[in-house]
């Protein structure tokens, strides 16, 4: 494998290229006899080596016989979709872990921003994901409800990005006091202008 190109040993005890130390340490302690191999690197598009196949003791008729040219070209078939399966679940892991990534950058921003909401979206997730197992747990109320390994990590997802919409947020606005905290329609501004108009024509009457 190491060397990048496909090998057929027709008998492993008579071959000289390489070293079958383990292979034959692994016959003798399971009272096996490993013959005829058979072993394909797994390349990707990048030429890079991603694993081996290795087949051992074709059998015909009850008998270990050598694997043939036809065998090779079956199995370099079946390494390069093997190469492909595992290409593209190392992608989906990739995309995972950057989706995480900027999860976990959204929410340390939010936790910069504004010192009354630092922690918040972890302690929601970690009380979300309490909740959603308690759930799955009891057998009473929500005896018919039972979240798959998916659904938990969806609702997890959920609880760290209810948030995320903060990061646009004002900070006056995150780090109001009360509810209302400068933050009001003006009406009574309207309506203060209004009356003072009011009263300054009043004044205007009396005087003539």
């Amino acid at each position: 494998g190491y060397q990048r190109r496909v090998h057929g040993i027709p008998d492993v005890y008579e071959s000289t290229d390489f070293d079958f130390s383990g292979a034959m340490a692994f016959d003798k302690s399971q009272n096996y006899k490993t013959k005829s191999m058979l072993v394909l690197p797994m390349k990707n598009k990048d030429d890079d080596l991603v694993g081996v196949i290795q087949l051992i003791n074709k059998q015909e008729n009850s008998q270990t016989i050598d694997f043939t040219q036809e065998d090779e070209l079956l199995i370099k078939a079946m390494a390069s979709l093997a190469t492909m399966i595992i290409e593209n679940n190392q992608l989906v892991i990739d995309l995972e872990a950057l989706l995480y990534g900027l999860i976990d950058s959204v929410n340390k921003a939010l936790s910069e921003k504004s010192l009354y909401t630092q922690k918040h979206n972890d302690n929601v997730a970690t009380l979300t994901n309490i909740i959603a197992n308690g759930i799955n747990n009891n057998k009473t109320i929500y005896g018919d409800v039972e979240y798959s390994d998916v659904e938990m990590e969806e609702i997890r997802l959920s609880a760290m990005l209810h948030d995320i919409g903060k990061v646009t947020t004002p900070v006056h606005i995150m780090d109001k006091a009360t509810k209302l905290e400068t933050i009001y329609d003006r009406l009574h501004t309207i309506k203060l202008r209004f009356g003072l108009a009011k009263k300054k024509k009043k004044k205007k009457k009396t005087l003539r």
